[in-house]
């Protein structure tokens, strides 16, 4: 009696080679992949001091405050001030006061790019002494 061989169903998918696929895909879309790299302010703070627990009180007279709008308008010491005449106005005030504080301060709804083109004006004019908030809530 000759018996036949009995064949074997080829109907499943053969997953001996899959790791092997998965890893070089892996490694493909790795190497690939351009990762964006987030750009920062560029600021060079100080170092803690010693009495950082204790407050400094300023004097009103050595503070010029700016203030950015939700909606992008800038004012200093309350009067509306354009950006293209900020970096002027801070170097005059720079010039007649050498210890004065710039505060900035900018809406919590504004955009960002508002609160960085007032802050490089300021920087460009030469302010070592920034004060910096987001928080503002008027």
């Amino acid at each position: 009696m000759i018996r036949k061989k009995k064949e074997r169903s080829l109907d499943a998918i053969p997953t001996s080679s899959m790791s092997d696929i998965a890893f070089l895909l892996l490694v493909f879309f790795l190497t690939t992949t351009k990762f964006d790299i987030k750009k920062g302010l560029g600021l060079v703070l100080p170092a803690a001091s010693e009495q950082a627990d204790k407050r400094v009180k300023l004097k009103d007279e050595n503070i010029t405050r700016i203030y950015v709008a939700q909606n992008g308008v800038v004012t200093i010491d309350e009067v509306e001030t354009p950006v293209s005449e900020i970096r002027k106005k801070v170097e005059d005030v720079i010039r007649d006061n050498p210890d004065m504080v710039i505060s900035l301060r900018t809406d919590r709804l504004s955009r960002y790019r508002f609160m960085v083109e007032v802050l490089e004006e300021i920087k460009l004019a030469g302010a070592e002494k920034i004060s910096l908030s987001t928080n503002a809530l008027n």
